[in-house]
């Protein structure tokens, strides 16, 4: 994980179910992180994907202007 572009890091305290703490320990073991870097990963990645669902119809809208500039 790039922590070049990190503000200085925040505590939360949240509550999960038993399983995915199970799971949160075996696969922060398993990639060789901390639970919480896994959690800060889990985070940015679901962040980053829902920013891109977010402007995919602008740029469809966009790309369509652009296909029918190209048609005309």
């Amino acid at each position: 994980m790039d922590t070049t572009n990190l503000r200085e890091s925040v505590r939360i305290n949240a509550r999960i179910s038993a399983d995915t703490n199970d799971w949160l320990d075996r696969k922060a073991y398993e990639m060789g992180l901390t639970k919480s870097a896994l959690v800060n990963l889990a985070c940015e990645t679901y962040r980053k994907e829902t920013e891109v669902v977010t402007v995919l119809p602008e740029m469809f809208r966009k790309m369509q202007e652009e296909m029918k500039k190209i048609g005309e």
